[in-house]
């Protein structure tokens, strides 16, 4: 369905109001920063009250022996964390490329140039987990010309805002229905493009492999590409760190290293979507547990055919 157009008006006002924010925010001590996020993530709870009792239900099917206070603890754990990142996000938006990397340092960054000297392009995977806004702010502060995908804002004022920062860094966005071509040409000339893997996809877009040990539908795009064009997978995770970040990745994945019987896309995105796992579940309240991740494939639900 298409999107309801907002009024000039309505954009206008929502404008103000982000430019109020992000002013209060560059003068705001981390402390403060601490402090309002966790007000604004628990405000966002009693607001998103469905989206709250979804993140119950989705944190009760992935966590069945964990009790419900301490399932109560993580989402509640949760909204806090993503009041602060939201904050802390559209405060770094506005830094420069030597304070970014000095709020969020890359642990072994090493290991994305040697992946960039391989000369096939790079293909950095994350999900919603942690500080993910600010893992790509750290990325692009390092490596010119980075693409990535998202749909574009319903607010033509903010875009404007985000089209003079991404300009900024270096980075072109890509509106996700028609990014194959654009994600295989950066690919093809050794570029990097930064993909975001953890959300629901439609049936017909990926494939049905297990995600925190439960069946969901998986985009197999990153896999598809790499295994084409021999792109090497770095999958990175950017952890809060006190007042601040560090982007930390997992070891490469290395096409022409892999086994016959990892050559195939619903493989190397099982295998992608583990890695991501693992990560939650040692720390569930950094994800966003908020999104209907397993729709279509919930325990009840059955899995919707991908035939066309």
């Amino acid at each position: 369905m298409p999107r309801r157009r907002k009024s000039r008006l309505q954009q206008r006002l929502e404008y103000a109001a982000y430019r109020a924010v992000a002013r209060a925010l560059r003068s705001a001590s981390n402390e403060a920063i601490v402090r309002w996020g966790a007000w604004v993530g628990m405000l966002g709870r009693r607001v998103l009250r469905g989206r709250d009792r979804l993140a119950s239900r989705n944190l009760r099917m992935v966590f069945p022996e964990k009790g419900d206070a301490e399932r109560r603890r993580i989402l509640d754990d949760c909204w806090r964390h993503f009041g602060r990142e939201a904050l802390d996000s559209i405060r770094m938006q506005h830094l420069s490329a030597e304070e970014i990397a000095e709020r969020c340092p890359i642990v072994r960054p090493e290991l994305l140039d040697e992946a960039l000297a391989r000369g096939r392009g790079v293909l950095l995977i994350s999900g919603h987990y942690g500080g993910w806004e600010v893992g790509g702010l750290a990325v692009m502060s390092r490596i010119r010309h980075v693409r990535t995908v998202a749909r574009p804002l319903d607010n033509e004022f903010l875009e404007r805002d985000l089209a003079r920062i991404r300009e900024r860094t270096g980075t072109e966005v890509v509106d996700r229905r028609r990014a194959a071509r654009a994600l295989y040409k950066a690919l093809s000339d050794n570029g990097a493009v930064i993909l975001l893997v953890d959300q629901a996809v439609q049936p017909h877009e990926g494939v049905v492999v297990p995600f925190l040990g439960i069946p969901a539908w998986t985009t197999d795009a990153p896999a598809r590409m790499a295994l084409r064009l021999g792109s090497t997978i770095v999958i990175g995770f950017c952890i809060p760190d006190g007042s601040r970040h560090r982007l930390e990745f997992e070891e490469p994945i290395h096409i022409d290293q892999l086994g016959d019987g990892e050559k195939d896309p619903e493989a190397l995105t099982g295998r992608i979507n583990e890695v991501i796992s693992r990560r939650i579940a040692a720390c569930p309240e950094l994800w966003l547990w908020m999104h209907d991740r397993w729709k279509g494939t919930k325990p009840g639900e059955g899995t919707t055919s991908n035939e066309q």
